[in-house]
């Protein structure tokens, strides 16, 4: 499958230089001047996201969210043009692999691609998948984190409920919650979901 570039810019000076500057490099390069323009394409194909932090409408990090519920395979690349770290440090947490601050340099700007494109498919995948999980269990509350770290220990509602000092019926709300959130289709797949994530979260204590 090719390696499409995904620019997601408001600017549309911005998007016709990345698009020169990304053509004339060989990529297949798609340009979309908002979040719901991008949000319309229900499986944009394999490769990378550059996303402005500012969009008017739905802004970067929101999108950057409804792609990680998606289970989009594509690697995030955040671009601004002011030096907000905070943001810079969200998008990372989501599992952005850089934040690049406008106006950047072209060669710098494609050495990132070139590196996010020679990554083999499987090691690509894999770290995207496991950025992703770890995005998504970033996005529970911290009493769900309680519950899901306890439930993939293998303890029962019952036991998390007693261990909490909630009722078993709130634990399992808590629980249906978890698997909308993370997308999880069974226990054994929130588990993989877990272990996927691994060193990328903090497991919290109970």
């Amino acid at each position: 499958m090719p390696f499409v570039v995904h620019v997601v810019d408001d600017d549309p000076a911005i998007r016709e230089s990345l698009k020169a500057l990304l053509c004339d490099a060989g990529y297949e390069v798609d340009c979309y001047s908002s979040a719901e323009a991008f949000l319309q394409v229900r499986a944009p194909r394999r490769g990378c996201a550059l996303i402005d932090l500012w969009l008017k409408g739905t802004d970067g990090i929101t999108l950057q969210k409804e792609l990680i519920a998606s289970n989009a395979a594509l690697s995030v690349i955040m671009m601004s043009a002011y030096g907000d770290i905070e943001h810079a440090v969200t998008a990372m947490r989501l599992g952005a692999v850089d934040f690049v601050q406008k106006p950047f340099s072209p060669e710098n700007m494609l050495e990132k691609i070139d590196r996010l494109a020679k990554a083999t498919d499987s090691d690509d995948t894999s770290m995207r998948e496991a950025r992703q999980h770890a995005a998504l269990i970033e996005l529970l509350t911290p009493r769900e984190k309680q519950v899901l770290s306890m439930i993939v220990d293998g303890l029962a509602n019952k036991q998390v409920a007693g261990q909490l000092g909630i009722s078993a019926r709130t634990v399992e709300t808590h629980r249906v919650h978890i698997m909308q959130k993370l997308n999880a289709e069974s226990l054994p797949h929130l588990v993989r979901i877990w272990i996927s994530a691994g060193n990328l979260i903090e497991v919290p204590e109970y």
